[in-house]
C-alpha cells in the first residue's frame, strides 16, 4: 500500500520471547558441548529462527487507497486485504484466550492477531467476518469507519 492513512505495526511478542532465548540457549549449549564442530548446527538454527522472525515476527495493519491491508513479517508476506467498499460494518471486539494468537479460523471467521485479545471485527458484503488483532482497536476502527462508503440502509451495521 503506497499511501497509507493509518499504519500500525506490532511485534509478535510470543514468537520473539520464545525464539530469541531458544536460539541463544541452544547455540551456547551446543558450542559448549561440541566446540567448533557445532558451528554448522548453530548456523542452521540461527538462519531458521531469523527467517521465522523475518516472516512472522511483526503484524502490520494499514488503511488507505480504498482498502484495509494486513500482513506479517518484515518481508510483507503473508498478506491479505479487503476493499473498503466490500466492508459493511466495523466494530471493536475481543478474542478469547482459547482462540489464541496468529492466523486462526474461528467459529466467527478468521482471526489475524499478534498478541492480546483486543480486535476489530470487519463484516464483509459476502457475509464473511474477520477480526484483526490490535493494541489500539478504537483508533483502527475509527480510521476504517470514517472511510467506509456505506449505503444509507447499511449504516445500522456500523457499531
Amino acid at each position: 500500500m503506497r499511501h497509507a492513512v493509518y499504519s500500525h505495526t506490532q511485534a509478535v511478542k510470543l514468537l520473539w520471547a520464545i525464539l530469541l532465548p531458544v536460539t541463544v540457549g541452544v547455540g551456547v549449549s551446543l558450542l559448549a558441548q561440541k566446540g567448533i564442530a557445532a558451528w554448522p548446527g548453530v548456523a542452521l538454527l540461527l538462519v531458521v529462527n531469523v527467517g521465522l522472525l523475518l516472516v512472522l515476527g511483526h503484524f502490520t495493519i494499514e488503511v488507505g487507497e480504498g482498502r484495509v491491508e494486513w500482513r506479517y513479517g518484515v518481508l510483507g508476506r503473508p498478506r491479505w486485504d479487503a476493499k473498503l467498499d466490500e466492508i459493511t460494518g466495523v466494530e471493536v471486539t475481543t478474542s478469547t484466550a482459547l482462540e489464541g494468537w496468529g492466523i486462526r479460523r474461528t467459529k466467527t471467521g478468521m482471526l489475524y492477531n499478534a498478541h492480546g485479545q483486543q480486535a476489530v471485527r470487519l463484516r464483509l458484503r459476502e457475509g464473511r467476518t474477520l477480526r484483526l488483532g490490535s493494541d489500539e482497536p478504537e483508533r483502527l476502527a475509527g480510521f476504517i469507519a470514517t472511510r467506509l462508503t456505506l449505503l444509507p440502509q447499511d449504516r445500522s451495521l456500523l457499531r
